[in-house]
């Protein structure tokens, strides 16, 4: 169902985002005149909900801008396991885990082995021994990335976006025993790769070099024309840099020798923001018709480009490490006051830092619209607004930090864990996978009883093959995914008070805006602020993306295989 709300009543609008759902419904049709440019954003953690409270607040006014011209999606629901991984896989394919194999950026593959850098230094992996390995697609792919082979010491910079070979993972095929490449890791194609098949330059911005594992498509590691992997998790940090479009850009919180017991980007709200910052000056350069560094680039903008903020995530879930009496031992300087990020008690708005973080990236949104407008290429793009994923959870009251209870019920059984990847969602992987009934009776035996896991659902056997792929045929399925009650968080850490992962409506009900950009510049016929009740996931924007393009979204193998469709009324 479609509402049509004239733009005095953006605020009206915005308090219908309620509700969450996944599903596939009828495709749109494309725009008579194909847009030339979209621009694709993820928020991450920012919920539904968070659009109607800025809103309200006053606190976003170009997110409000945009919600006025554009069409709103109210029962948006991202991927599941709601992990940063997953969640661009989805926006860029237009697939689920059963389909593009990625289930999280730290995982397990039962046929794949040890990257070298990580066994015992003068050890050759020739896949000779066991398959089975943790898959890791993150920080720890990248140059100078802690290893067995270095002493586990990491140099690891902002502006590093280079792959150590030697840290990939490693396959056994034809014989050969072969580095698995990010993109490879993927098992379907993108939207950037159908783009790029189309002869359309492309482009994007992430927090880890190991990006291309979402985003490129298989067997086309050059589908990315333009790439901006700046490292979220780099060890050295230093006061100042001055960034690609030359903005001396400042972190409050630096780490410059790489201390392992110094301070990380996450660690303070004002350092992500300056991090978000290099990436915001990079897409204001390919709007400029130059590269993301600040090239020329025969003023080309790409067709498809765009990035991911994470300052909202960080203002969500940190606790932060000066402020805080309790993370700082009470150190001097610390506030007994201090209240963690997110939501404030009872009434459920910002907190400060959270406060901060939303109007930051707003601020970020504008300069984007603005610089498209200057340049006269605004009325020719569309704008997504979205998240990879949300937080969980927002009442703070719900919080519950419990540690690996969940490993622990399960090795207390007898049964042993090759991979448990926990945050506020278990996916285990087990050494013996005869062993799946004992493992899940011993978690629904605890939930029964004093339920220390504190486990609402577990998802093992057919029902887990019906949703993903059996554990039996596919090495990457876990054998079991336990939910816990939300709120629930598997971890004792003191630096946070939120995480995503899971399945619940605070990870995964995330905001959705698609905006013609000539309806942002008065020259468009059609009012917007529309909103679509209709529940969709953030899997059908890749089909959407191309079809602005006027693309075929046929060619996305999602579509084909999974029948993703086109999100409806996206150009209406």
């Amino acid at each position: 169902m479609k509402q049509r709300l004239p733009r005095a009543g953006v605020v009206a609008l915005s308090a219908l985002i309620a509700s969450a759902g996944a599903a596939g419904i009828s495709a749109a049709q494309p725009n008579s005149a194909p847009a030339r440019h979209v621009l694709l954003i993820s928020v991450d953690g920012l919920h539904a909900s968070d659009v109607t409270t800025c809103i309200a607040a006053h606190l976003c006014p170009n997110i409000e801008s945009l919600s006025a011209a554009g069409t709103s999606y109210s029962n948006v629901s991202t991927s599941e396991p709601s992990d940063s991984s997953p969640g661009v896989v989805a926006l860029a394919t237009g697939g689920t885990p059963k389909l593009t194999g990625v289930y999280y950026d730290d995982s397990y593959d039962r046929t794949m082995f040890t990257p070298p850098a990580q066994l015992p230094t003068g050890t050759v992996q020739d896949c000779s021994g066991p398959p089975g390995a943790e898959m890791q697609y993150f920080e720890n792919l990248d140059t100078n990335a802690p290893s067995t082979a270095n002493g586990q010491v990491g140099t690891r910079t902002i502006l590093n976006e280079a792959i150590d070979p030697a840290q990939l993972p490693r396959a056994l095929i034809n014989g050969k025993c072969v580095p698995v490449a990010s993109n490879d890791y993927l098992r379907s194609n993108s939207m950037f790769s159908v783009a790029h098949a189309a002869g359309l330059p492309t482009a994007w911005a992430d927090k880890h070099p190991s990006a291309d594992v979402m985003v490129s498509g298989h067997g086309t590691p050059n589908a990315v024309d333009d790439k901006f992997m700046t490292e979220i998790n780099a060890d050295i940090i230093p006061p100042s840099l001055v960034d690609t479009r030359g903005r001396t850009v400042t972190f409050p919180l630096p780490n410059p020798t790489g201390d392992p017991n110094g301070f990380f980007l996450t660690d303070k709200v004002g350092n992500t923001e300056a991090y978000d910052q290099i990436k915001v000056d990079a897409i204001l350069n390919q709007i400029d018709g130059l590269t993301s560094a600040g090239k020329p680039n025969h003023n080309v903008t790409p067709a498809i480009f765009g990035m991911n903020f994470q300052a909202v995530s960080v203002g969500q879930k940190l606790v932060d490490p000066q402020l805080s009496c309790v993370r700082s031992n009470n150190a001097p300087g610390c506030d007994p006051t201090y209240f963690p990020g997110g939501y404030e008690p009872t009434t459920l708005q910002f907190t400060p830092q959270l406060s901060g973080a939303i109007s930051f990236v707003d601020q970020s949104l504008g300069s984007m619209v603005s610089e498209l407008k200057a340049k006269g290429k605004l009325s020719s793009t569309e704008i997504i607004v979205t998240a990879k994923h949300g937080q969980s959870p927002i009442d703070p009251s719900k919080l519950a930090k419990i540690g690996h209870a969940e490993a622990k019920v399960v090795t207390n059984a007898g049964v042993a864990i090759a991979q448990n990847t926990d945050d506020d969602i278990s996916l285990m992987w087990l050494q013996d996978q005869s062993q799946v009934t004992t493992a899940v009776n011993a978690l629904l035996a605890d939930k029964a009883g004093a339920n220390t896991a504190r486990v609402q659902d577990v998802l093992s056997g057919q029902a887990l093959a019906d949703r993903f792929n059996s554990p039996l045929v596919d090495p990457r399925t876990p054998d079991l995914i336990v939910e816990p009650i939300p709120g629930t968080i598997y971890s004792t850490s003191i630096a946070k008070v939120a995480e995503h992962g899971g399945f619940a409506s605070d990870d995964t009900h995330v905001a959705l805006i698609v905006v013609n950009g000539a309806r942002l510049t008065g020259t468009h016929d059609n009012g917007g602020g529309n909103v679509v009740n209709d529940k969709v996931t953030t899997e059908q924007v890749a089909p959407t993306v191309l079809a602005a393009l006027g693309l075929n979204p046929g060619k996305l193998d999602a579509v084909r295989i999974e029948h993703t469709q086109v999100l409806p009324d996206f150009n209406m």
